[in-house]
């Protein structure tokens, strides 16, 4: 017998619940009527090719399958997987891995692994709806290494009290500055309260466009022109900065590094998703659906766009991440395995022969390693973050610049950079000022 569609006066019961099809479905019958996994099965049997379109079909149909007994009378209530799978996986590979060697290689190896997945996964979904996964795995996963730390390593009672003091004050900071980095993302123009408007019902009066570029000439009235005019001069620009944000400007006349795309042989300088007219250094994000100020980049780790009014809190959260993780390693590895003393005054472990006598020596060794992990994969992104800082860029003016190939030094300097004022006065500007969205220092 079919399910039947749910009517909006039928009642359900706890475990009964409205599926992704609008029928009538119960959570007996998860494992039941699942076309898409058969599918997939099919294919596995005779060694085809899973397509990403099945495979989003699939985590869909679990996803909306995966529930819970309700008893508020709207029957079974959804489990968020992306919000339950970190929150469970992240503490059982870390228990895994504390049964021996092998296990703990697996287990370390599986978590990059099965992240990796899920990213390519979701940024295949054509819809690329914002997830908290990566976000509630490193949240998770910092509470726990901290947790770990308090309750393990230093029960030892070989970690001094300042040493104790220092990570800890700095694992607050750390938090704070991501709660800021989180907080201070704002759009341009929110997408969901903004109804987008065609660009030729913005230009239908000439009132309005002329109104709109006198409100133009007065606000570039902040900004300091002379310098932005003086970096045109000397990369050899000839450009103004009232061309610089018309919008009809063909291609060949975009001689320097600009985050905006170029389609059809043209700068886009009109959001049609948002309906407003995007300013230099601006970009739209596919995850927020909204165009920034001053787009660096979307963070997974944090779920928002990191911007002209976050950059500075992302970056100081990301110092302290790396710090607390270099330096909580440290302390770790010459607590769990026999220190030696160099020069006087440094340790460093020396015999590790017995990590896994017994639990706390091996859940403290394994909260080292996934610290030391995480610890240099995110002073990768620092060093890169840094680059770009020194020469006063985005992440997407520098993507933009590979793909129109005005880089080098292996992709990590742009040429034709016209906001470039220096190595120390960028990063100088960057630490007191505030970047615009005319590509220029708010003094």
């Amino acid at each position: 017998m079919p399910p039947r569609r749910v009517t909006s006066t039928e009642p359900l019961c706890c475990c009964e619940y409205e599926n992704i099809k609008g029928e009538k479905s119960h959570i007996l019958a998860c494992c039941c009527d699942c076309d898409a996994l058969d599918e997939a099965f099919d294919r596995c049997i005779t060694c085809q090719r899973i397509s990403p379109r099945m495979q989003a079909r699939i985590l869909n149909t679990v996803s909306d399958r995966c529930r819970i007994p309700g008893i508020l009378g709207h029957g079974a209530t959804k489990l968020r997987l992306d919000i339950i799978v970190p929150m469970v996986t992240v503490p059982l590979c870390v228990l895994i891995a504390t049964t021996g060697p092998i296990m703990t290689v697996l287990s370390l190896s599986f978590m990059p692994l099965f992240m990796l997945f899920f990213y390519r996964t979701w940024r295949r979904n054509s819809e690329k709806t914002r997830t908290p996964f990566f976000f509630i795995w490193g949240l998770v996963s910092v509470i726990l290494m901290f947790v770990t730390f308090q309750a393990f390593i230093v029960a030892f009672r070989e970690i001094l009290l300042w040493e104790n003091i220092i990570l800890t004050s700095c694992f607050f900071c750390m938090m704070y500055y991501m709660t800021k980095a989180k907080l201070n993302s704002h759009s341009l123009r929110p997408y969901a309260t903004y109804k987008p408007r065609r660009r030729e019902d913005i230009y239908s009066s000439n009132n309005k466009h002329k109104n709109s570029s006198m409100e133009m000439k007065e606000n570039s009235k902040d900004y300091t022109q002379v310098d932005i005019e003086k970096s045109i001069r000397d990369n050899n620009i000839g450009i103004s900065l009232e061309q610089m944000t018309s919008t009809s400007l063909p291609e060949e006349d975009v001689t320097w590094v600009d985050s905006r795309p170029i389609t059809d042989g043209k700068l886009i300088t009109w959001c049609e998703e948002c309906g407003i007219k995007k300013p230099p250094r601006s970009g739209h994000c596919t995850v927020c659906k909204a165009c920034f100020d001053v787009r660096d980049h979307h963070c997974v780790w944090i779920d928002c766009c990191i911007t002209a009014n976050n950059h500075r809190h992302f970056m100081a959260a990301m110092m302290l991440f790396v710090f607390c993780g270099f330096y909580g390693v440290h302390l770790t590895l010459t607590t769990v395995c026999t220190p030696q003393l160099y020069y006087g005054w440094f340790l460093l472990p020396n015999d590790c022969r017995f990590l896994y006598v017994d639990f706390q020596t091996a859940v403290s060794f394994v909260s080292g390693l996934y610290s030391l992990l995480a610890a240099c994969l995110m002073s990768c992104n620092l060093l890169y973050q840094t680059i770009l800082i020194s020469q006063n860029i985005t992440s997407q003016e520098m993507h933009m610049a590979s793909k129109r190939k005005m880089t080098k030094c292996y992709g990590l300097r742009a040429c034709k950079n016209i906001h470039d004022r220096g190595f120390f006065r960028n990063i100088l500007l960057f630490l007191t000022s505030k970047r615009t969205n005319m590509g220029v220092i708010k003094i």
